[in-house]
């Protein structure tokens, strides 16, 4: 039996930017068929995909509870459905079911064209805003994949062939990693040690997001300040600050703060700042927590906001973590990726890897921030001094490009 080499990766070069948690209910749950069928199928997809953000980071937080989380479930997602296109029987059914969708509401042609219509609106460049996805198949030189899987990966995910001779590892191993270095701009770099020489096949996903604040940081603000991980752990981190509107929402119930920090262009971070002691259950109560209902509930107002600089990176095996959703036959022997290539082939390895970096960068000029915070009157004062959560929002789609969790600031 030849393996299957699955590899997922993501980077993110944030400027300036907190986390938050997005909960989307089901929301055409009750509505008829016709309208239903109204719908995009990006717009079906997307119940599925925030499903499955959700479900991914539940697990890892209760895996992981007192370390940094940081992933972009859409780059595991489109990846995952690429790979859905070579599956068949209970191996599709399972990759399915655990990216979060419900096959008897949505159709396998519905998810490759909302992946589809995703990959062209997250695929934009201007000069405020550096967003791009890209997919790439790094094929053994002497394999030959089925004219349906080539057709599908090319039309629904823009995925590009790439001829690999992974009988020379070291190789193959420096042209992948090359690839993966130059799609994310130098940030992931070595992301395979090594490669085996049964690999057939290597699946590439890359997400890149640069952004530039709406409302930029003033940099001789930046002060070194105690971060509290914990009851009895304090480091110190360079802490930004500006007076500004944002759009937030004071959760008493709830014990959090939820700010709204927008990018130039259509992306939004949002962070929410747990009351001191109360992360693990802020992180369980907004499961449950709609988009809609904290849009609802946010109301803009003039806040002074303060936030670390500083960068997060994470690593998933998840041929360890997707089991634990349902996804498990496609790393086992009883695997059916015979849409490949016609043979037994299994997932050998699941990697996704994501770097967030956070500072002060802005186009804006930052003399009016400064003034504004000298003022006499001053206002609530949202201080990120403490574990925080974060999501990295794109509004056209509402599709979560990352999530996690800040527990410890790390330097960049």
């Amino acid at each position: 039996m030849r393996v299957f080499l699955f590899v997922c990766l993501s980077q993110a070069l944030l400027c300036t930017v907190v986390f938050g948690h997005h909960e989307k209910e089901e929301e055409h749950h009750g509505e008829n068929a016709d309208e239903h069928a109204m719908e995009t199928p990006l717009q079906k997809i997307v119940p599925g995909n925030v499903k499955f953000a959700y479900s991914l980071y539940s697990h890892l937080a209760e895996e992981y509870p007192n370390d940094n989380l940081f992933f972009s479930p859409m780059s595991i997602s489109t990846l995952f459905s690429m790979l859905s296109v070579g599956a068949r029987g209970p191996t599709q059914t399972q990759i399915y079911e655990g990216l979060g969708f419900n096959m008897s509401a949505i159709s396998e042609e519905d998810i490759n064209k909302g992946f589809q219509q995703q990959i062209h609106a997250l695929n934009h460049r201007t000069s405020d805003l550096e967003l791009s996805s890209a997919n790439a198949l790094f094929v053994e030189q002497h394999a030959k994949l089925l004219e349906k899987f080539s057709e599908d990966l090319k039309n629904f995910y823009e995925a590009e062939a790439i001829s690999t001779d992974f009988t020379n590892g070291d190789e193959a191993k420096n042209q992948i990693n090359s690839y993966v270095e130059k799609k994310t701009n130098g940030k992931i770099k070595d992301l395979l040690s090594s490669v085996g020489p049964q690999t057939l096949l290597v699946l590439i996903n890359t997400i890149h997001f640069k952004g530039t604040w709406l409302h930029a940081f003033d940099e001789t603000r930046t002060h070194e300040s105690d971060f509290h991980v914990d009851e009895n752990t304090v480091v110190k981190v360079p802490m930004m600050t500006i007076r500004e509107e944002f759009l937030i929402a004071i959760e008493r119930e709830s014990g959090c703060v939820v700010v709204d920090i927008p990018y130039k262009g259509n992306t939004s971070a949002i962070l929410i700042l747990p009351d001191k002691g109360k992360l693990h259950e802020v992180e369980k109560a907004v499961q449950n927590v709609s988009l809609q209902t904290w849009a609802k509930r946010m109301r803009p107002m003039k806040i002074l906001l303060s936030i670390p600089k500083f960068c997060v990176s994470a690593t998933l095996n998840l041929k360890n973590e997707l089991p634990k959703l349902g996804i498990k036959d496609v790393f086992s022997g009883i695997a059916d990726l015979s849409g490949i290539t016609g043979d037994r082939l299994q997932v050998s390895e699941a990697i996704h890897k994501a770097v967030l970096s956070v500072d002060e960068k802005g186009a804006e000029a930052a003399g009016a921030s400064a003034a504004a915070i000298t003022k006499l009157s001053m206002p609530f004062h949202f201080n990120a001094d403490r574990p925080f959560l974060i999501t990295l929002l794109h509004k056209p789609t509402d599709t979560i490009l990352f999530t996690g969790r800040v527990v410890k600031p790390e330097k960049c």
